[in-house]
């Protein structure tokens, strides 16, 4: 929602500010990432301070932006980047070279764009020429797609001179993620018909507008109290989250609903849960999973195996170092309950996170439940809550 917020701010004139918690490092590489393309943007206590006069995309200098393992700013800055009289570059660490970009770079390209890929076909690193403008218009995308893809299109989009269109073929996932780009864009100015069917084709629209700046509070991230939920599930206790209302357009409050339907020791509704609408979440049903009193099947997460690692095989890999039984397959996990009687607590078992945020998290929070985990990398964690593990401690200080 921060690095949303902080695209519309790039393309909003003006000077306002956007407040929240930005420690982030996603949300620190986004923010350096403007200042390197000209944006005039300070941090202080409270936020940030935007001056935002637009001059920025007359910038016409080569800029190379190193955007580390932050899927969001990869991009969204590749679709923001067409609208600046410039080349840039956009690179990162090794692994976000191995995570496809074509159908955004595809998308680019149908509406006129010069992307270069720089080393493999499909993948970052890129180079982007920006014209200064971007005709805009209608495409078609597979629905399918990563929810970044389209929300980076359609925030940018906004200031394309015809707007855009995006009809979508297939089944459109993440659906929730998608949403929130459309409500925010709505929240700055944008009054546009949101969603609509023609021939049997979901469509998007963002009519051309011009923004202007204005004050906006980021609301908690929705994807981080998730741990907060689980914990109080686990440890049967109340967790109180206070900065993610129960309006929020975010499509992770939804775990809330969702672990009631897997209380422990009752039968859920159903054993097979569809996480295609908050694949973030799903690491942590995943490591609640070998805790309950039935088998579970989660499914609709192919898009897990494109993140910071294959997620899938991952969390795979460290349930079975616990004795988990564990079944997969490309876009499905099938998790046993655990044999508790036969968990060695004092064996130490150490969690490799795989430089992942979300497997560092999620199997501490099981950990409270199972005891001795070790958790190697835990320094991982900062790329989306820097704050994790000082948030557990005091939890578990004070019950």
């Amino acid at each position: 929602m921060a690095n949303r917020a902080l695209i519309l701010s790039a393309l909003s004139a003006g000077s306002f500010r956007v407040d929240g918690d930005f420690l982030a490092d996603d949300i620190q590489i986004m923010i350096q990432s403007l200042q390197k393309l000209g944006i005039a943007v300070e941090s202080d206590e409270r936020g940030l301070r935007f001056q935002n006069d637009l001059s920025w995309r007359e910038n016409s200098e080569e800029i190379e932006l190193f955007l580390g393992n932050s899927g969001t700013s990869m991009r969204f800055l590749s679709a923001l980047v067409t609208l600046r009289k410039g080349i840039t570059i956009l690179t990162g660490k090794e692994r976000m070279k191995e995570r496809p970009i074509g159908d955004l770079v595809n998308a680019l390209r149908d509406l006129g764009v010069e992307v270069e890929y720089l080393e493999k076909e499909g993948y970052p690193p890129l180079r982007v020429v920006g014209r200064g403008s971007v005709p805009g218009g209608s495409i078609q995308m597979k629905g399918d797609v990563s929810s970044q893809f389209l929300s980076a299109l359609l925030l940018a989009g906004s200031a394309f001179d015809e707007g855009l269109e995006i009809e979508l073929e297939g089944e459109l996932i993440s659906k929730p993620y998608v949403e929130m780009t459309m409500r925010m864009i709505e929240e700055w100015g944008m009054k546009n018909e949101k969603w609509k069917m023609k021939n049997g084709k979901l469509r998007m629209k963002v009519s051309p507008v011009s923004f202007q700046g204005h004050d906006y509070q980021v609301e908690g991230d929705a994807s981080a109290a998730v741990y907060w939920w689980a914990l109080g599930f686990l440890q049967n206790a109340e967790v109180i989250v206070r900065n993610v209302p129960d309006d929020s357009v975010q499509g992770d409050v939804g775990f809330r609903q969702l672990l009631k339907k897997v209380e422990t020791g009752l039968k859920p509704v159903s054993t097979r849960l569809d996480m295609s609408d908050m694949p973030d979440a799903s690491l942590m049903l995943m490591a609640i999973a070998p805790m309950l009193m039935f088998p579970i099947r989660i499914e609709g997460i192919a898009s897990l195996r494109i993140k910071e690692t294959d997620r899938i095989e991952a969390m795979v890999t460290e349930l079975r170092k616990l004795g988990g039984r564990v079944e997969t397959g490309e876009d499905w996990i099938m998790i046993y309950p655990m044999d508790l009687d036969k968990y060695q607590v004092l064996q130490n078992v150490q969690i490799d996170t795989y430089d992942d945020h979300r497997v560092a998290m999620s199997m501490a929070i099981l950990g409270t439940r199972l005891g001795n985990l070790e958790i190697l990398d835990r320094d991982c964690v900062n790329k989306t809550y820097p704050g994790f593990w000082e948030e557990l401690e005091r939890i578990s200080k004070n019950p």
